[in-house]
Formats: structure tokens, C-alpha cells, sequence
């Protein structure tokens, strides 16, 4: 919990120090093929949250913020439990590469931070097995693409798929809705 709270934390302290304010907010959930850690495995889905930072006045280019925490996994077998815990801050720079009326084609690449930790309890001590907690963490890179479409004049509705290498690599889709903070005017009117 306090490498999430630490990643929230660096992940907003950006947005202060960036030339400008956030424009938009978003949620979602996460999907990403699992991989082995502890003796199990990490699960589905994860819950996101990201903030757009624009960095240009026409709003092709954004500095994008983000943290995911993914569900346990837990592996019960009745002499022990084991429980895995996934999570990941991302910083991407975005791009649009596309721009028709109601939808935006984005491409995106930056770095992540990924923590996962596992904890072990033994339910019989004469079982024969013998597992420990266990933590580790990666520092890598990521490159994707999505779209972003309008639904509102302050909502939009986004999916993007991204390849994240590092020592963990994963692919990952993630699909969320993001709130405007305010009317996006003559820079993303219908025409």
C-alpha cells in the first residue's frame, strides 16, 4: 500500500509542476496477461486512474499520469494461502495521430514502475511446504496506441492496448471513461 500511495503522490506532484493544469480525469479497469510470481500468479482485472496534463495549446500532446492496482490472486490449496498483489505507475507522453470529429486515434509511449508482492500463511505446519512473503519490483518501459471517443461535452469514452517491457512484460488493454474539467470549446467541436 505505501508504493500505491507513493506512486498517487509522484503521479499528481507532476501535475503541479507541469506548464499547465490537468485537463481531464479518467477511470477505468486493466487487463493484462498474468505471470508467475511466488509459486502463483497475478490477476484481473485492475482499476486505474490517470489525469492528462496538455502541453500544447491545440491539445495534440499530453503528459499522462497513471496508477493501476489489480485484484488478488489467491491460491488456497488448505494447508497454506497464498495471496499476490499487482501494482503499476505508468508516466506516458501522448500523442494524437488522428483526429475525425468525435474520434481521436492517440499513440503513447514512457515508463513504468511495476511492485508486486506476495504473502504466504501457512495453515498447517506440518504440511511438508514451505513458502516466505515475497516482493520485487521493475522499472521499464511501454509503448501503445488507442482511441479516445466523445460521448460529451465533458466525458469521453477511451481503449487503449499497450506492450510494457520490463522484467515483467505484459500486454495490457485497459478501457475507462475520463471527465473534461471544463468545455473543450473550438478545439474539439463537432463538424
Amino acid at each position: 500500500m505505501k508504493v500505491l500511495a507513493v506512486s498517487i503522490f509522484l503521479g499528481f506532484l507532476c501535475s503541479v509542476f507541469a506548464p499547465a493544469q490537468p485537463d481531464r480525469i479518467g477511470a477505468g479497469l486493466s487487463f493484462a496477461n498474468p505471470f508467475e510470481f511466488n509459486g502463483g500468479e497475478t490477476s484481473n482485472p485492475g482499476f486505474f486512474l490517470k489525469t492528462w496534463i496538455g502541453l500544447d495549446r491545440k491539445g495534440k500532446v499530453h503528459l499522462v499520469p497513471s496508477v493501476t492496482a489489480y485484484n488478488r490472486y489467491k491460491y488456497d490449496p488448505g494447508t497454506f494461502i497464498l495471496k499476490n498483489y499487482l501494482f503499476q505507475g505508468d508516466m506516458d507522453g501522448q500523442y494524437v495521430v488522428f483526429r475525425e470529429k468525435t474520434l481521436k486515434v492517440i499513440g503513447f509511449a514512457g515508463v513504468n514502475f511495476t511492485y508486486v508482492t506476495s504473502t504466504f500463511e501457512p495453515l498447517n505446519v506440518n504440511s511438508g511446504f514451505i513458502g516466505a512473503d515475497a516482493s520485487d519490483w521493475a522499472v521499464g518501459g511501454n509503448i501503445g496506441a488507442g482511441l479516445e471517443m466523445r460521448m460529451t461535452d465533458h466525458w469521453d469514452f477511451n481503449v487503449s492496448g499497450k506492450y510494457k517491457i520490463s522484467k515483467y512484460d505484459q500486454f495490457i488493454i485497459s478501457v475507462g471513461a475520463a471527465y473534461f474539467f471544463r468545455d473543450r470549446g473550438r478545439t474539439y467541436r463537432r463538424r
